[in-house]
């Protein structure tokens, strides 16, 4: 049998407390989640999750970006492959409320929230919230820039700015709808997005 490495081993030991971890807290949601639950479940000591994360808000951030957030970035990512060819804003739209049904989607975004509640308590939690959004900013406004260029036009505004909004007006639209879906049904993400920020597309 081949022997792991060092670092491969340490990789092994995040993999099994994020899953873990993912368990627990959609089980009790963050405060009620324990990193000595967490840990005793994963089969380990509070050393080995020490080694790996520094605060269990440090955990439910990685946990986050690795069943929701990473997604947005990647369809960024993809997007940056072929910027003279891009979806429409109602197609975004429809992307963008696809993503709304990860399984567990209801839940994990409830613990988002309460991970924003520590944000507003810790100077640590609220760096750490501030990466959900930071990296995929960035990551479409370059993506603003280079659908435009594409086409030999300017954008309409500063592309973060208009990165900024469109981030603005997914995250409200999800916050709304985790208390009142009845009002916020999942075809107002395209409807919204063609009707905002259509006139203003690249491919507009």
């Amino acid at each position: 049998m081949t022997r792991l490495t060092r670092s491969e081993r340490q990789a092994q030991t995040r993999a099994a407390l994020l899953d873990t971890a993912g368990e627990v807290f959609l089980a009790r949601g963050f405060a009620g989640a324990s990193v000595e639950e967490i840990t005793a479940r994963a089969g380990f000591t509070r050393g080995a999750f020490y080694s790996n994360f520094a605060s269990k808000e440090e955990l439910l951030t990685e946990l986050l970006h690795a069943r929701v957030y990473d997604s947005y970035a990647r369809m960024a990512e993809e997007r940056l492959t072929h910027p003279e060819s891009q979806p429409t804003m109602r197609e975004t739209g429809e992307q963008l409320a696809r993503l709304q049904r990860t399984e567990g989607g209801e839940k994990l975004l409830g613990l988002w929230l309460e991970l924003l509640t520590q944000a507003g308590r810790s100077e640590d939690a609220r760096g750490l919230a501030a990466t959900f959004w930071s990296g995929n900013r960035e990551l479409m406004a370059n993506l603003a820039r280079a659908a435009f260029a594409a086409q030999g036009r300017e954008p309409p505004g500063d592309p973060k700015a208009l990165a900024t909004a469109l981030i603005a007006l997914d995250v409200g639209l999800s916050v709304q709808r985790y208390v009142d879906p009845d009002e916020v049904p999942l075809s107002l993400w395209p409807d919204l997005f063609e009707l905002l920020f259509g006139p203003y597309a690249p491919n507009g």
